[in-house]
């Protein structure tokens, strides 16, 4: 008797997702304009993310010293770049709402010029600084969520990934992107008033830094520099995909200090019931 699939359900939701993101879109007033900012967004990411991630993997392979050591298999760029073209799919389709409101005329919260938003550049600085801890917050626990039996399915694919490449920066399932992008439709309301110049910025730096995280070797004046300001690295963050149940951060370190989710916490250390009894079981590395 064939073994029933424990995930059956997620991979189902994941294909509604994956469906869904453009059957909503279609129900916009302006369908064709719509698509039309969807096929733009999704072409433009494939070919910036998985063209980055190409030219990250090769630098990597050049490199003598892995995190992990020589890889006993090739690395599964092929599975890598599919899952990451699903997630950029979902983003696409988050992304194209937006895009679509500007390009019809309609005012959103985007805005290119300092002077358009209303602000001093002292209060563009605090606004931009508490948008990316909220983020992050949002990202940190996300994950950790994402790590409980009931919705670790969701999240199966990026672990299938034990020892990455760039590839797998944001090789996630499209119910976890739908998840991790989100945000971007605040852009929608004209009061959630974003800086262009400073939200590019952070989406390219957020970009760059995913696909540091899971090249799979270091470089010493990141290492050293990245964890002074408390942001993720490639040796923090490839950690937590040989050990799975640690080191959850996605941008910057600190949740993980703050609630003893780092590896050197340890089984004694002050990590939740959650994380310590509750999570799933780690996906079988490859």
């Amino acid at each position: 008797m064939a073994r029933r699939d424990p995930f059956r359900v997620h991979r189902w939701i994941d294909r509604l997702v994956l469906v869904g993101v453009v059957a909503v879109g279609l129900l916009h007033p302006e369908p064709l304009v719509w698509l039309q900012s969807f096929g733009l967004t999704v072409l433009v990411l494939w070919a910036t993310v998985l063209g980055g991630a190409w030219v990250v993997t090769r630098w990597a392979e050049q490199r003598t010293e892995r995190i992990q050591g020589p890889r006993r298999k090739p690395a599964m760029v092929r599975e890598e770049a599919k899952v990451t073209a699903q997630a950029m799919w979902v983003m696409a389709g988050l992304v194209a709402w937006p895009l679509t409101q500007a390009r019809l005329g309609v005012e959103t919260g985007f805005h290119w010029s300092l002077e358009g938003t209303g602000w001093t550049p002292l209060t563009a600085t605090l606004v931009t600084i508490g948008g990316v801890v909220g983020v992050d917050a949002w990202t940190y626990w996300k994950h950790r969520a994402l790590h409980t039996r009931p919705l670790f399915g969701f999240h199966r694919d990026h672990h299938t990934f034990g020892d990455p490449s760039a590839f797998a920066g944001f090789a996630v399932g499209p119910f976890e992107a739908l998840w991790t992008f989100l945000p971007v439709l605040a852009v929608l309301h004209p009061k959630a008033i974003h800086w262009g110049p400073a939200y590019v910025a952070l989406v390219v730096g957020f970009v760059s830094l995913n696909l540091y995280l899971h090249c799979g070797v270091t470089v010493r004046l990141i290492e050293a520099t990245l964890p002074k300001i408390g942001i993720n690295t490639s040796a923090f963050h490839n950690v937590h995909h040989s050990h799975v149940k640690v080191n959850f951060a996605e941008v910057a370190t600190w949740w993980d200090h703050i609630c003893g989710t780092r590896l050197e916490d340890g089984p004694g250390g002050r990590r939740t019931a959650a994380v310590a009894e509750g999570d799933a079981a780690p996906a079988r590395s490859t």
